[in-house]
């Protein structure tokens, strides 16, 4: 009996292994992505882009060895450098590969987490500014990654029902 106890519980620490390591394992031309759906009263934690501060999207950047155990620090690190959102607790949501436009794009193998738990007024950074949106705006054809953020609200919206978002 202690025997089964011992390899369910080797099993349940395979499997969280294998969850947190699920962005390690993106083929290995492409680069890694983490980002963070903030909310508050309704509304979506939004930047904009650094060169166009016309246009917003959810903070997130480039996963990087040498400060990223895995593709959530990532998302956990760039939300606090670029809005100064201390994220405590987060849950994955979704992910997908984003082709790189052009013969000199970059594909990105991007995951998104939600959080949970977070602290901090969001403040502008050199990064952009910050600023809170409804789901309508995130997702508007001039948005920042529209369709991805289409496809996420809609694979978070399954996963958290009772979370209610403004602009549905």
């Amino acid at each position: 009996m202690i025997i089964v106890f011992y390899f369910l519980c080797l099993l349940g620490l395979m499997a969280y292994v294998a969850y947190r390591q699920l962005s390690v394992t993106a083929p290995l031309q492409m680069k890694r992505a983490g980002v963070m759906l903030v909310i508050k009263d309704g509304l979506i934690l939004a930047i904009s882009r650094r060169h166009n501060k016309e246009i917003f999207g959810l903070p997130g950047g480039k996963y990087d060895e040498e400060f990223d155990i895995d593709v959530m620090d990532t998302a956990i690190r760039e939300t606090r450098e670029e809005t100064r959102v201390n994220v405590k607790d987060a849950a994955f949501i979704y992910e997908r590969v984003e082709l790189g436009d052009g013969p000199d794009g970059v594909d990105f193998y991007s995951t998104t987490y939600y959080a949970l738990e977070w602290d901090g007024e969001p403040t502008n950074s050199e990064e952009g500014v910050v600023t809170w949106l409804t789901a309508k705006e995130l997702t508007d054809t001039n948005a920042a990654f529209g369709d991805y953020n289409r496809k996420m609200l809609d694979a978070f919206k399954q996963q958290f029902p009772d979370v209610k978002l403004t602009g549905e």
